[in-house]
């Protein structure tokens, strides 16, 4: 019988890590580890492929810590809409938004449901025809204490919530025949679930900064290396501008291994000049940069087309794909009468972006600050209001800090901090969390208005509010500005997945 969506979600939910089990292995140690790889190697074998069966894809491989996302969607962008002849594209990226469809996409858009359920009941089958030889394959009594630990899971014989979907991805573009698979890495890349390709087309670092620091390390130089590990011998790797010690290393990285070394600086961003790109913000432009010359080495590598490297122009075929592009959560601009709520008359505009490092903090204030400083005299009188959530292990002083910084020219008049929990009901079924607990959710909340106050000791505190769900953030606000004259801005920050539950809120479908 087949599976229904709803049934492959259920299932995929059940592969996620419990925070008692996430709780155990963080206290035993890093967990990202040389016995990744092999053991989704294995896995790809429970599938029924090869490894080398992914050279097919024609793959283009990106890492990074700011923007990776975005330069993937770029490069799917450009390649789909290259004007000589139609590219068949796939693209893998994490994580998803409003439904999990979303992390797997045809020609940009998110596969349908049907062939979801249709290819995730395909691994999950093959997985479970396998599983008897891959529980006696386990040595559960095994000294290692973080092996013991995984074991415990409730499929310990299938790979947890991310690796699944990579194979679901593997087995879907292989199915639906792309030309081209472009595959963003989940956390880090030495070790990360998607480094099991061998022979990518081409690979790309987008710019690096401090975040997962728990299982990448707490250095630069330290995450560089893991970002890195995508490189492959002697295929050209495509990178952002570093800091120095970032730099460095991905410089010895690919030297180590023979690939071709571009380095991508800012002030070529005026091969963009008369081209109105489909992203808002300067550092989108500078992930275009990275996407052109992944495209160019694609295009030259799998059709033979050539382009002159001396040159700082931009390719005439890339136009359209550039303009074109859409990336949701990031930088986006949301009006309330293009939501489920548009009949309620409030003067509601939703600025949302997903930005969760400091790094790309500052680039969402920017944004949000040319916002401010359009000098439109009707918006610089705006009512504004932020809501905000950092996930946990993350640095939400230093995040919080860097919006709080910018208070004198935002002027927020309301600060609203909630949870990631969609409803007042609870999760929705694509964004089911099982991997924090409620205690760990609520005792990081409680520590924001603190974390503000000290920052803008000013503030009134009776504009500082606390909502336990995504769907009591945006009633308050709502309900806050019921017959508001002025518009009212709502920049929305911090979390992904806060971005996400709050397009879901708004109605807004898979995009």
């Amino acid at each position: 019988m087949s599976f229904t969506y709803k049934e492959s979600i259920d299932k995929l939910n059940s592969l996620q890590t419990n925070a008692y089990i996430l709780e155990k292995l963080r206290k035993a140690g890093p967990s990202m580890n040389e016995a990744s790889l092999p053991e989704m190697r294995q896995f790809i074998k429970r599938i029924g492929y090869e490894t080398k069966t992914f050279d097919k894809l024609n793959v283009i491989h990106v890492a990074g810590t700011k923007g990776k996302g975005s330069t993937s969607a770029i490069t799917q962008s450009i390649l789909r809409h290259w004007d000589k002849e139609p590219i068949k594209t796939g693209l893998f990226t994490s994580p998803h938004l409003v439904a999990v469809r979303e992390r797997i996409r045809i020609n940009g858009e998110p596969i349908s449901e049907e062939l979801f359920a249709k290819y995730f009941q395909y691994v999950w089958e093959q997985l479970e025809n396998t599983k008897a030889e891959a529980v006696n394959a386990m040595d559960l009594s095994a000294a290692d204490k973080k092996e013991m630990i995984r074991n415990t899971r409730t499929h310990p014989d299938k790979p947890v919530y991310f690796r699944f979907l990579t194979l679901v991805a593997f087995h879907a573009f292989i199915q639906e025949k792309v030309d081209c698979a472009i595959l963003e890495v989940g956390v880090g890349g030495e070790y990360d679930s998607t480094n099991v390709v061998e022979r990518p087309v081409a690979c790309g670092i987008t710019p690096l900064g401090l975040d997962h620091v728990s299982v990448l390390g707490n250095t630069i130089d330290q995450i560089a290396w893991h970002k890195a590990g995508i490189i492959k011998d002697h295929v050209p790797v495509v990178s952002f501008d570093q800091l120095p010690d970032a730099l460095a290393v991905v410089k010895q990285r690919a030297s180590a291994r023979n690939a071709p070394l571009t380095i991508v600086y800012p002030k070529q961003q005026s091969s963009l000049d008369g081209v109105t790109l489909g992203l808002a913000g300067i550092h989108q432009k500078y992930n275009a940069l990275v996407a052109i010359e992944l495209c160019k080495i694609w295009l030259n590598k799998i059709k033979g087309i050539q382009f002159d490297s001396k040159k700082n122009e931009l390719p005439s075929g890339f136009k359209k794909g550039l303009e074109l592009v859409k990336w949701p959560g990031r930088g986006q601009i949301l009006d309330i009468k293009d939501t489920k709520y548009g009949k309620h008359g409030n003067n509601v505009t939703w600025y949302l972006d997903g930005a969760h490092t400091v790094e790309s903090l500052q680039v969402c204030v920017e944004w949000f600050k040319n916002i401010v400083k359009s000098g439109e005299e009707k918006k610089n009188n705006a009512v504004r209001i932020l809501v905000f959530n950092c996930t946990h292990g993350r640095d939400c002083y230093k995040l919080l800090k860097v919006v709080g910084d910018m208070q004198p020219i935002f002027k927020f008049d309301e600060v609203v901090f909630t949870t990631n929990i969609t409803y007042k009901d609870g999760y929705t079924m694509e964004n089911t969390n099982k991997t924090v607990s409620n205690e760990s959710i609520t005792s990081v909340l409680q520590g924001f208005p603190d974390i503000w106050l000290k920052e803008i000791p000013t503030f009134p505190k009776k504009n500082i509010h606390i909502t336990y769900t995504v769907e009591n953030a945006i009633d308050y606000i709502l309900e806050r500005t019921k017959g508001e004259k002025k518009d009212v801005q709502v920049l929305t920050t911090g979390s992904l997945i806060l971005v996400g539950n709050t397009l879901t809120v708004l109605g807004i479908q898979p995009q």
